[in-house]
């Protein structure tokens, strides 16, 4: 039944808030499954449909592009009651308190994803933050700074603390929208007149609120619960009870699979395996023995550890052990100080870096940093092809405008060093476009040469 047109405008003219406040928490919400919800360092920026929802269960929800249309098309549906209904029934605050309890849904389990459950995208994360602060840190001037600034050598996303920095610094505008959405929602609840009349309730109400309280931390609880068995597992391990270890670290991979794909946490297990069975080596066991090595600074006896385990995969080697190796390579490559002091003095003690770095490419292809700073490399030699291949690779993994900008750069550089001045021109250019807070120096230098 429609609203005549003379009621329709009294509403609108008495209670205006009522069809405004939650029609725009509608927008607000739409508005959020079209914004960016996750800021890779290396890569693009993740939009709230390309977000898988991920409980630690092996069950696929969709994502957060569709959870966030679900509570859009609530408010339009709060809306439509409103305008078909002029009369209030006492019930429209509760619809709104349960919209915007509803609304702090994607919010909530966002955070909880990248806190406690998806151990594999905070793997991903990590690795990829590790990279692009070590490609940073040889641009020669600023970048972009990180909204919590984090140190590499503390970076371990098994700690709490490091998982909380990383999603404070990577996470996107979606979702504070979808808190302002669910904001909205509670102050349109307040726009609406309480019900004066007693209402009875079911006696049944309370038991089925309960219920929906406990399946909601049954299926939220896994990935936590899995992380206090580990913090079990670890004080197991500082007293040395690496059997009960190794069991507490089998409850908590069963309830969070995504456990196993954390370094840190094959280290642990690893440990537990050395002490308990040391003539029967396992990946883990040889990770911990090279994180041992590293600890003293004997990053050879490391690499030489991993190597054997390499060689026992068959080119079947998982990501979190391909992990371990990248950072006994960074550590070997980075030894010998590269691309630092005078060019022409720094040359001879490069080539070293060059090995480890090749060596780090056999092991990860994909690995951004070893192909930026091969790139760095030849150039100082005057490898100028090579620095163009290294360089153009560089550009096709890697989103992040603060590298690009640095790679255009040296691209633009070993053209220069090759007499192809008109094609330099346009990567300085485009390294430039690339870098609108004017950090990079290099490529301005240039350009203002090659006018």
């Amino acid at each position: 039944m429609m609203i005549p047109q003379h009621s329709w405008r009294l509403l609108m003219r008495q209670a205006p808030y009522q069809i405004v406040i939650p029609s725009l928490a509608g927008l607000v919400m739409l508005t959020a499954s079209f914004l960016p919800w996750l800021d890779d360092p290396l890569h693009s920026l993740m939009l709230a449909w390309q977000v898988p929802i991920d409980l630690a269960w092996p069950i696929h929800l969709g994502n957060y592009g569709l959870l966030c249309l679900c509570c859009s098309l609530l408010a339009g549906w709060i809306v439509w009651r409103r305008w078909q209904q002029p009369q209030l029934h006492g019930r429209e605050a509760r619809i709104c308190q349960g919209a915007g309890l509803f609304s702090l849904l994607p919010a909530t389990l966002f955070a909880l994803q990248y806190l406690y459950n998806d151990m594999e995208g905070v793997a991903l994360l990590n690795r990829n933050e590790r990279q692009a602060m070590l490609i940073r840190g040889h641009f020669g001037y600023g970048s972009s700074a990180q909204f919590f600034p984090i140190q590499l050598s503390s970076l371990d996303p098994l700690d709490l603390s490091s998982r909380v920095l990383l999603f404070c610094n990577q996470v996107g505008p979606g979702f504070f929208t979808s808190l302002v959405g669910a904001l909205l929602f509670f102050i349109a609840a307040r726009q609406f007149p309480r019900s004066t009349m007693q209402q009875r309730r079911s006696r049944w109400t309370p038991w089925i609120v309960s219920g929906m309280a406990m399946g909601f931390l049954l299926l939220l609880g896994r990935g936590p619960a899995a992380l206090i068995c580990n913090y079990e597992a670890q004080h197991l391990l500082s007293i040395g009870n690496y059997e009960n270890a190794l069991t507490w670290l089998d409850y908590a991979q069963n309830l969070n699979p995504s456990l196993a794909q954390l370094p840190s946490y094959q280290l642990e297990r690893g440990q537990a395996w050395y002490y308990v069975y040391p003539n029967q080596p396992v990946l883990s066991s040889r990770a911990y023995l090279a994180s041992f090595y590293r600890q003293q600074n004997d990053f050879l006896s490391a690499y030489q550890e991993l190597r054997e385990g390499l060689m026992a995969t068959h080119n079947q080697v998982p990501d979190w052990f391909t992990d371990e190796v990248d950072l006994t390579l960074q550590n070997l490559s980075e030894q010998p100080h590269p691309l630092n002091g005078a060019a022409n003095l720094r040359v001879p003690g490069e080539e070293p870096s060059i090995t480890w770095l090749n060596a780090m490419l056999q092991a990860d292809p994909n690995n951004v940093y070893a192909h930026y700073m091969l790139g760095r490399l030849y150039y100082d030699l005057h490898d100028y092809t090579t620095c163009d291949t290294q360089m153009n690779v560089v550009l096709a993994l890697s989103a992040n405008s603060d590298i690009q900008s640095s790679a255009y750069t040296y691209l633009g550089l070993s053209k220069i060093g090759e007499g192809k001045y008109v094609e330099a021109h346009d990567d300085m250019f485009k390294a430039q476009d690339l870098d609108p807070e004017f950090r990079n120096n290099t490529a301005r230098e240039e350009i203002s040469g090659l006018r």
